[in-house]
C-alpha cells in the first residue's frame, strides 16, 4: 500500500476534484447532470436519496488520485441481509493504478459500510470493462449475475 497516499472525505473543499474525475469515469447520462447529484451529497450526505460517503485517495503533492463511492441499499442483487454497502462509483487515475490506490479506497467504503451494520458489500461493473472486472476480483469480489439493464422514458 502506498504510504504516500490519504484517504479523505470528499467535503467542498475538494469537491471539484471528485466531480472532475467522475466526469472522466462517466457514464454520460450520469455526468451531463454531475453537479445536481453533487450538491445534494454535500448539502444532505446523500445522492438520489440514497446516503453516501465518497471518499478521495490524494497524493504527496495534494493531488487526487482516485475516488469512491459508497451508499446503503436497501437490496443487492446475490445478497442475503440489509442494508448493503454498494460501490457506486469508483476509479483510479490512469498513472495510479496497480500501486494500492484503489485497494484503500475500497476498505475506506467497506469500514463505512460495517459501521452502519452491513455485513454484505456489493458492487456492479459493465460486462465489457475488464479493466473493472479484474479490479473487482483483485478485492474479492465474487460475480453474482451478468445482466442487461434497461431504461425506457415514459410519460
Amino acid at each position: 500500500m502506498p504510504a504516500e497516499v490519504r484517504i479523505v472525505p470528499v467535503d467542498a473543499s475538494n469537491a471539484g476534484l471528485w466531480c472532475a474525475m467522475r466526469r472522466e469515469m462517466g457514464p454520460a447520462w450520469l455526468t451531463d447532470d454531475f453537479e445536481t447529484l453533487a450538491a445534494e451529497y454535500l448539502a444532505k450526505g446523500r445522492i438520489q436519496r440514497l446516503p453516501h460517503l465518497v471518499v478521495l485517495a490524494v497524493g504527496e503533492a495534494g493531488g487526487a488520485l482516485g475516488f469512491a463511492e459508497v451508499s446503503l441499499r436497501d437490496y443487492a442483487e446475490g445478497c442475503l441481509s440489509s442494508p448493503v454497502g454498494y460501490l457506486e462509483g469508483w476509479f483510479v487515475a490512469p498513472e495510479a493504478r496497480g500501486r494500492g490506490v484503489g485497494r484503500l479506497l475500497v476498505r475506506a467504503c467497506e469500514r463505512w459500510a460495517a459501521e452502519r451494520g452491513c455485513t454484505e458489500f456489493a458492487s456492479d461493473a459493465e460486462i465489457d470493462n475488464g479493466v473493472s472486472l479484474r479490479a473487482h476480483a483483485a478485492l474479492g469480489f465474487e460475480p453474482v449475475a451478468d445482466v442487461r439493464l434497461f431504461r425506457k422514458p415514459i410519460g
